[in-house]
């Protein structure tokens, strides 16, 4: 697994020219440009657009230090290749959830070989403003929400060094997209009222190969960190989650076979989430599910509801389910050296409830995790008995 992961880190590393001997005086220097921002009651999205095809072709695209931009539409990032986007000051959407409706994100990057979005002083905001948003989806489900950023059909991809705050819905989407960094970042969707910021997944992933996720934190109400189908080679580490659903693969066959393959999670610290980390997979009558050569390695649990979980009935119940086993392949899942203790909402520190119609090869080392009290009972249902852990019936999920 540490093979695959140094091959993903070599071709993101590859996407660099190789050095050649030239005359100094003759090396090209790349373009810079620096979009207008006006004011607050204003829309700068096109002038940073349109950034991008000024600059793009290997140049720099700068958001400086100490300047608010405001954005009442998408930024499109056509005509970017190995382009550098700076991220110094603040990106900051408008509030008004009519104009966003129906967008897909705020930042779109799609069919871009070679990018940076970065900040290089530590200092760049990307700001949803998704309070509004909070607010108006817990009345009005028809509500659809942009993501902050969309990066879809790309490759060489890296992003690193700045906040982002208060998305309307998922951090970061990924789809269909190759080598892929994502590192030394912040997270955050915190809501002012009792309306929860929903969906905010801080990195979910499908259909994409050779993914990092690496020395982040993350505050929010969904899946931390979440490969879905079609995800192979994916490496999260030093990962920090407050108050999510956890370290997660799936949801998975909803639709057809949704296949995830060769992950590793791995120094992570949960707090207060709904599971540390755990598999999710939708039972018969939908589609089915493969899990492949799963890793977590090192997760820390406090105050987490479980430390472990594996849902085989995912939304559905119980009575549905029994009628309708998922059709399931789980293999090589290793769960090693958990520790910490969960908040004792449950008497299981994990529930494991495999399919029936399936295969269950998990393996289970140095479990460590206990409830407030001391107790560590895992609840299983048709897993191995190899699982490496004592096992008490009374599996749902």
């Amino acid at each position: 697994m540490k093979l695959l992961i140094g091959l993903a880190l070599c071709a993101l590393t590859s996407a660099a020219p190789s050095p050649i001997d030239i005359v100094p005086d003759r090396v090209a220097r790349r373009a810079v440009c620096t979009p207008a921002s006006g004011a607050s009651s204003g829309n700068d999205s096109p002038a940073i657009t349109s950034a991008f095809t000024t600059c793009g072709n290997g140049g720099t695209i700068v958001i400086p230090e100490g300047v608010t931009y405001y954005l009442k539409d998408s930024v499109n990032f056509t005509g970017c290749a190995n382009c550098d986007f700076q991220i110094e000051g603040t990106l900051k959407a408008n509030g008004d959830t009519n104009i966003w409706n129906g967008k897909r994100a705020f930042l779109q990057v799609s069919k871009i070989t070679g990018i940076k979005i970065r900040s290089l002083t530590g200092k760049g905001i990307i700001d949803g403003n998704g309070q509004n948003s909070y607010d108006r989806f817990a009345t009005d489900k028809t509500f659809s929400r942009p993501s902050m950023m969309e990066i879809t059909n790309s490759k060489n991809v890296e992003v690193y060094g700045f906040w982002y705050k208060n998305p309307p819905s998922v951090f970061n989407s990924v789809k269909d997209t190759t080598n892929i960094n994502f590192h030394n970042l912040k997270l955050s969707a915190i809501s002012k009222s009792t309306n929860l910021p929903k969906n905010t997944d801080g990195f979910a992933v499908v259909r994409t190969s050779y993914t990092v996720v690496k020395n982040v934190e993350v505050t929010n109400t969904d899946d931390c960190v979440v490969p879905k189908g079609g995800v192979e080679y994916f490496h999260a580490e030093n990962v920090v989650c407050n108050g999510s659903h956890g370290l997660s693969i799936g949801s998975l066959g909803k639709s057809g076979l949704e296949e995830v393959k060769h992950v590793l999670f791995k120094n992570c610290t949960m707090i207060g989430s709904t599971k540390a980390a755990g598999i999710k997979t939708y039972p018969g009558g939908y589609g089915s599910s493969a899990v492949t050569n799963v890793t977590w390695d090192g997760i820390t649990v406090t105050g987490c509801e479980y430390g472990f979980q594996v849902q085989s009935c995912y939304n559905e119940d119980a009575t549905y389910c029994a009628s309708n086993p998922g059709i399931v392949s789980l293999s090589q899942i290793k769960v090693k050296n958990f520790t910490g203790k969960t908040n004792g909402k449950y008497v299981p520190t994990a529930n494991i409830n495999c399919s029936p119609a399936g295969t269950c090869d998990i393996q289970i080392v140095n479990w460590g995790v206990t409830t407030p009290s001391g107790a560590n009972t895992v609840y299983c249902a048709n897993t191995p008995s190899s699982l490496g852990v004592t096992c008490t019936a009374g599996a749902s999920g």
